[in-house]
Formats: C-alpha cells, structure tokens, sequence
C-alpha cells in the first residue's frame, strides 16, 4: 500500500471532493483520483461513491478511515521527530487543548518560558470535541474527562471550577436571579445539541431545570462573546469568568467542575523539550486554579 494514495484517501473522505483534496494536498484533482484508483485496485475493495454532488464513502471507505488515520499519525510523528534529530531543546511541540483553556490560561502564561527556551516552539490545536486520541499526532494533550484509550500516559494535573456568569452592564440592566427557578426569567446561553453530551452542558440543563437556551453555539468561545455582549447568562470555566470582570450568578451553588488530565504521547518519551513543556504546563495548572474542593 503506497503512503501517498492513503493520504488522498483521507483527504477526500474529509473532504468530499477531488478538488478540494488536491488544494489540501497541493496536487491537481486528476492526480487525486488516480491515487483513489490506485489505492481501490490495490485493495480490491471500492471505498467512494461517486455521485453528483461528491464523494461519498462506501462501507469499505468507512472502515478504512481510522485505520487510514491512524496511520497518518504515526507518519507525521516520525517527520517531525526526524526532522531535527538529537536537538534536545530546539524544535516544535504540539499541544492539543480546550480552546478557552489555550487562550486564557496556556497562552497567557508561555512568556517566561519562551524567555527560558527561545528554541521551542508551540503548535496548538483544539480537537477536544471529537477526534479520538488514537488519531492524534499531538505531543501533549489536555482533557477534562479521563481517557481510556491512546498510546499515552496519563495524570491528573488540576481542578476546573465552573460557574455561571453575566456582564455587569447585563447585571445592572436587568438583575441577578436569587434561585436556580428564577433562571427562567434570564436568556440562557448553552450549547448547540451536537454537544450537549458535555458535563458543562448538562449541569446547565439541570440547573435550569431543563429550560431552552436563548442562545446555543458550539463552541465556549462564543459564548463568551455573547456574555460579554450583555446577552445573558452561561456556563464558563471560573478562571474565563473571573480574568473577563464578569458577574457570577448563583455563587452559592455546590462546586461544580472537572478534572483536568494531561496527557503525553508515548512516542515523545525521551525528547527534553517535551519534558520542558510538560513541567510547565503542570505548574501554570497548579499556580492558576482553585484546589478541588
């Protein structure tokens, strides 16, 4: 099996489209679809369904693209391992986190590290709300619910308190409620169905006693937006709410948070700079959050 087809292989079936793969892969669509054949030959197997409006893959093409993915991530970590043999500190690391989390307490915290360790450099991504850890090619990654599978260990470096917060303009304009049933007569900001599967998402449902957001996005940061654009009341991390100067709401509720689990790929094991980052972040965790209560 050639690298090369499986790598149009899985453009195309995240794509959907000849054309689009090759912009992806800096190839014309035409090669694209002689790397498809090439590959469907090799296997004996169709994996796309050509129709009108794209490709679409078959039963064969579905259970190929783990595996297909899988793959990738091993390829890439062997490039960028190679890329700079035996250079210790120099070199990139990549960190796979919750994009609030990168933005306001990741980020905000590398300046003295880069002081430290000018060689290293960062590649942050956020793909904590699908992608399975068996197709991750991150060095580091960070979730707030235990894993039970990937090729990584695993620790538990910290507590996130969550609470709920308005803007102070929101606050002033419309009032604070005094009970979880008062909610009802605030607009909620919550999260978009395909997520409602998440602990933050839940426990603002049953807060609110069950009550339909005015507001649904799919991601955290825009509901910081809309709370920050005095559009109601949400659900954010405790650190999020209280670096934005805003209002929490229902204070006096019990704790209610998650465990922070750090996570690093097995295949890093030995590389200083990784090392490095990983102490940081252990650190900037346990100077930057509450203990578990």
């Amino acid at each position: 099996m050639n690298w090369d087809d499986l790598k149009c292989f899985i453009a195309v079936a995240q794509s959907g489209s000849l054309t689009d793969a090759g912009a992806v892969l800096k190839v014309s669509a035409s090669t694209v679809a002689r790397r498809i054949a090439a590959l469907e030959q090799a296997l004996g197997r169709t994996l796309f369904v050509k129709k009108t409006n794209g490709y679409f893959l078959s039963e064969a093409g579905a259970a190929l693209v783990p595996l297909a993915l899988e793959t990738e991530e091993r390829f890439r970590l062997i490039e960028r391992q190679l890329a700079q043999p035996g250079a210790g500190l120099a070199g990139q690391v990549r960190i796979d986190c919750p994009e609030l989390m990168g933005t306001h307490l990741i980020i905000p915290g590398l300046d003295e590290f880069r002081q430290q360790y000018p060689q290293i450099s960062f590649d942050f991504s956020n793909s904590a709300s699908s992608a399975k850890l068996t197709q991750s090619h991150s060095d580091v990654i960070v979730r707030l619910h235990r894993p039970d599978q990937g090729n990584f260990t695993l620790r538990r470096v910290g507590w996130l308190a969550q609470g709920l917060f308005c803007s102070p303009a929101y606050a002033a304009r419309h009032g604070l409620p005094g009970s979880a049933a008062e909610l009802a007569q605030h607009p909620l900001i919550g999260w978009s169905t395909p997520m409602a599967h998440m602990p933050l998402a839940q426990w603002l449902e049953q807060i609110s006693g069950g009550q339909t957001p005015w507001m649904r996005t799919a991601n955290l940061t825009a509901q910081l937006k809309a709370v920050q654009a005095n559009l109601g009341i949400a659900a954010l991390p405790a650190y999020v709410g209280q670096g934005e100067g805003l209002y929490p709401v229902l204070d006096d509720l019990p704790p209610q948070g998650a465990d922070i689990w750090l996570l690093r790929n097995l295949a890093t094991q030995g590389l200083e700079r990784v090392d490095r980052v990983v102490e940081h972040l252990v650190a900037q965790f346990q100077r930057s959050l509450a203990p578990r209560p």
